[in-house]
């Protein structure tokens, strides 16, 4: 067997195994409680009911809102951030550029865990629990994306930058006129990475929102679980709507994503 049957075969059994799982999740969500506890494969008759009970029972529009205003929010602000600071530390020189970069470097080994009482007690003195920002500004700023956007603007030849000076452009000029349309593959990668763990963080949330309404999608689904843990029709109809969001959102964006992972690891 020629060697690229077998990679693809290999690659076809890893794709089952992760498209397995979401397929199952979404039979589920027309199961009855009965026809998940016995694992039955296909529903009987598709239980619509599942998703109208979510609707009617939960507040799940109001939690989809404040995913989707949270995520969006944060998401246009890392960018910016990670932007800003990574022109910095990628093409500006200054005293103390090479310390700033390895502090950067140093914010990827503290757990979140390390700083999340210091967090929440700031965030508490500024008198921001239960607010949106309380969940926007620490979402804002990301090590990781600073990084990877550095890594990529340290790649872009020099000639671009002195052209623009030639021209007399400013170094704003430079930045969103010449760098950041020749860096858009990465900045997609960390949009897409940002609004994901954006959507999908549970804890954070969990500890500065007490109001159900301030809920998000994960913690509020969380709480309507723990009332209804036996209706697993329900649930699984809740999963299925939290989850579509991410996959249309990764199909829109995929190839840009791609592009930014496997150029910006390439760049030097």
């Amino acid at each position: 067997m020629k060697k690229p049957t077998v990679l693809t075969i290999i690659a076809l059994v890893i794709i089952l195994m992760y498209i397995f799982p979401v397929f199952w999740m979404i039979l589920s969500s027309f199961k009855t409680t009965q026809e998940v506890v016995t694992q039955k494969f296909f529903p009987s008759k598709l239980m619509v009911e599942n998703y109208t009970y979510l609707l009617k029972q939960s507040g799940i529009v109001r939690w989809l809102f404040n995913s989707f205003f949270i995520s969006i929010i944060s998401t246009i602000g890392v960018v910016m951030v990670s932007v800003l600071a990574a022109y910095s530390l990628g093409r500006l020189k200054f005293p103390g550029n090479g310390v700033l970069f390895y502090l950067t470097l140093a914010g990827l080994m503290i757990p979140l865990q390390a700083i999340m009482i210091p967090r929440y007690l700031l965030l508490r003195d500024l008198n921001l629990l239960s607010t949106y920002w309380a969940l926007i500004i620490p979402y804002m700023v990301n090590p990781m994306f600073v990084l990877i956007v550095s890594q990529f603007f340290k790649g872009i030849p020099r000639e671009f930058e002195e052209a623009a000076r030639i021209d007399g452009a400013g170094e704003m000029y430079i930045l969103f006129k010449v760098m950041v349309p020749l860096a858009r593959p990465s900045l997609i990668a960390i949009a897409v990475f940002g609004f994901v763990s954006t959507w999908n963080d549970f804890l954070w949330p969990l500890l500065v929102m007490t109001d159900q309404k301030m809920y998000t999608l994960p913690v509020g689904l969380a709480t309507f679980y723990g009332t209804y843990s036996m209706k697993w029709g329900v649930t699984m109809a809740g999963n299925v709507i939290a989850s579509l969001p991410m996959l249309v959102f990764f199909m829109i964006f995929q190839e840009q994503l791609i592009e930014g992972i496997t150029v910006g690891g390439l760049k030097e």
